[in-house]
């Protein structure tokens, strides 16, 4: 049917003499085609001949032609590329030359819907020829001086509010006005402390993308403790990009100060958030770290907060830093201690806890309360409650202590005497080959 049909359509559309209800009522009908049934109603065909329709005096035709453009330049956009120039001659025409509208005003706003089209048309593309770049920077700082003052009435808020994000949106694509960014970012600091919901999540998401192509990064942290305190929002998607601004915004500068925030936000982060922050938190400190004492106790932290929801590839990196770090050894030592000391420890802090001790716990063996004998006890006291892998990293230190302390030789044999008869085979096995290594008549 759609083959047999567009035909007749596409000629509606085009008709000379059609009435701006027919046109209007075709290109709809054509989107709807082209959305189902692509092939079938042949659309690379035909597809260049709607364009110049975008600048049709009647603007419910112009509003129709904007939606069917706008589906056809994600499937052909070469069939499409002389349409960003009559979008921003149309804008041009509602924005700045005051196109009389009619109908088309809503609460003094003209024609916001088609607005909104034609931006979001635009952003399918790349950057204009330079003369044509130009007038549609214009058209952009036009309408973010607009939008200066906050308008009383909802309806029109809403308005301006919509056409406003999709010309920060279009700016951040364009990415050709460092200037229109910075006035960005300032204006969306309304945007994030508005009572409204959706208009905080707008403010924040957008506030993202804009921090992803800023230059500097100083108008959007003027706003970093608004950010901070949505993290605590009562609606979970706000939550969500808060964070992710805050994940954009970070540089070697904030690092510090938005990773410790993320950590005392997420002892009491949901658990639908908690992961995704974990990782984000991760990759910070990776990023940025610029002391290896602040990466190991911000790690460590982390797996004692979030361990569940990361895998062994965390605490994996951990002990490669350490390792790869000899400077670092020391203080390694004195915090695995402290972990395995506090009344609760995470499995994964446990296994960086044990790993470290095993290697270098000889470097704080004549530290106050750091004896041999102490390191051991530590260790034991938590290995009951552990996991199988977690132990089996335990016995490893245990016979690592063996070769370190000759003095606590006993003691570590009799703890890898008792898991000799392991129930687990893996727990058995290495306690067995450690025991017969450990024994071995020299």
């Amino acid at each position: 049917m759609a083959e047999q049909l567009t035909d007749d359509i596409l000629a509606q559309l085009l008709a000379p003499a059609a009435s701006a209800f027919v046109r209007k009522k075709a290109a709809l009908c054509l989107l709807r085609l082209v959305r189902r049934h692509a092939d079938a109603a042949r659309a690379r065909s035909w597809a260049a001949r709607i364009v110049p329709y975008m600048g049709h005096r009647d603007l419910g035709v112009t509003l129709a032609v904007a939606s069917l453009v706008t589906a056809l330049a994600q499937q052909f956009p070469d069939e499409m590329r002389r349409a960003p120039a009559f979008a921003v001659r149309r804008l041009k025409s509602l924005v700045l030359d005051g196109e009389s509208v009619g109908d088309y005003a809503y609460y003094t706003v003209p024609a916001p819907w088609l607005q909104v089209k034609l931006l979001r048309l635009l952003q399918y593309f790349a950057a204009p020829e330079p003369e044509l770049l130009a007038l549609l920077l214009r058209v952009l700082r036009h309408v973010l001086d607009q939008s200066q003052d906050a308008p009383r009435e909802l309806q029109r808020m809403n308005a301006q509010y919509s056409v406003l994000i999709e010309a920060i949106s279009l700016g951040v694509h364009l990415d050709a006005d460092q200037a229109l960014l910075h006035e960005s970012a300032l204006l969306l600091g309304r945007f994030i402390t508005s009572r409204e919901t959706n208009v905080r999540y707008l403010g924040l998401e957008t506030m993202a993308h804009v921090a992803a192509r800023i230059d500097s990064l100083a108008p959007l942290k003027r706003h970093q403790g608004v950010i901070v305190q949505s993290l605590r929002d009562r609606d979970v998607s706000v939550r969500r990009r808060a964070l992710d601004l805050l994940y954009s915004m970070c540089d070697v500068d904030s690092a510090r100060a938005i990773v410790g925030e993320l950590l005392r936000h997420m002892a009491v982060a949901d658990l639908a958030l908690r992961e995704e922050m974990a990782l984000k938190v991760a990759i910070l400190t990776e990023r940025y770290a610029t002391e290896y004492a602040w990466y190991v106790d911000v790690m460590m932290r982390l797996v004692s907060l979030a361990g569940d929801h990361m895998g062994d590839e965390v605490w994996h990196r951990i002990v490669q830093v350490v390792l790869g770090n000899e400077e670092l050894q020391l203080y390694a030592c004195r915090i695995a201690l402290q972990t395995l000391r506090a009344p609760v420890c995470h499995e994964s802090a446990f296994k960086v806890s044990a790993y470290v001790l095993g290697e270098f716990g000889h470097l704080i063996a004549n530290a106050a309360g750091c004896a041999p004998a102490d390191q051991l006890k530590a260790l034991q006291a938590k290995m009951p409650a552990a996991s199988l892998p977690a132990r089996a990293v335990a016995l490893t230190a245990v016979a690592k202590f063996v070769n370190l302390f000759p003095e606590i030789k006993t003691a570590c044999l009799r703890v890898l005497d008792r898991y000799r008869g392991a129930l687990d085979a893996e727990l058995q096995q290495r306690a067995c080959e450690y025991y017969a290594l450990a024994t071995v008549d020299s």
